[in-house]
């Protein structure tokens, strides 16, 4: 497995649309299949600054993605910096690939200068999140469904 930078693939964006609107459209039925193409296409030209994206490959076959991106909850906008949109194709689900993404995401971040990350997930992906370094802040709404607020910091 190799991940690398959406920027180094935007051939990927139409492809992660499609996992993330799939995924989660039910949770945010406001939000555009177009809508959700433009936000991901802003993350494929990124490098050296958020938001960008890291995508996994597999035999040269998209399998994950994870997103680094600034101020996703607007409630708490004093939490600045975020890991997010870590989506596994379903083929390639428990094979360590999401987990491959989040140690990239975090070293990416190191390397930009940001020692705090927050996320927002569903209550089933804590425990993977606490696998990596992440700790409960609270609970929050967002599109009306609960999720939980997490911090890791170097």
């Amino acid at each position: 497995m190799q991940i690398g930078l959406l920027a180094d693939h935007p051939d990927a964006v139409s492809t992660i649309t499609r996992w993330y609107f799939d995924e989660w459209s039910h949770i945010a039925p406001e939000v555009t299949e177009a809508w959700l193409f433009q936000r991901i296409k802003e993350k494929a030209v990124n490098s050296h600054a958020l938001p960008l994206a890291l995508v996994a490959y597999d035999d040269e076959q998209l399998v994950g993605v994870v997103e680094l991106k600034i101020c996703e909850n607007t409630h708490y906008p004093e939490y600045e910096h975020w890991l997010g949109g870590v989506y596994v194709a379903r083929a390639h689900r428990k094979k360590g690939i999401a987990s491959a993404l989040l140690n990239a995401a975090k070293e990416k971040a190191q390397q930009l200068g940001i020692t705090v990350l927050y996320l927002q997930c569903e209550q089933h992906n804590i425990a993977l999140y606490r696998q990596h370094g992440f700790c409960v802040l609270h609970t929050a709404m967002h599109h009306r469904m609960t999720t939980t607020i997490m911090v890791w910091q170097a």
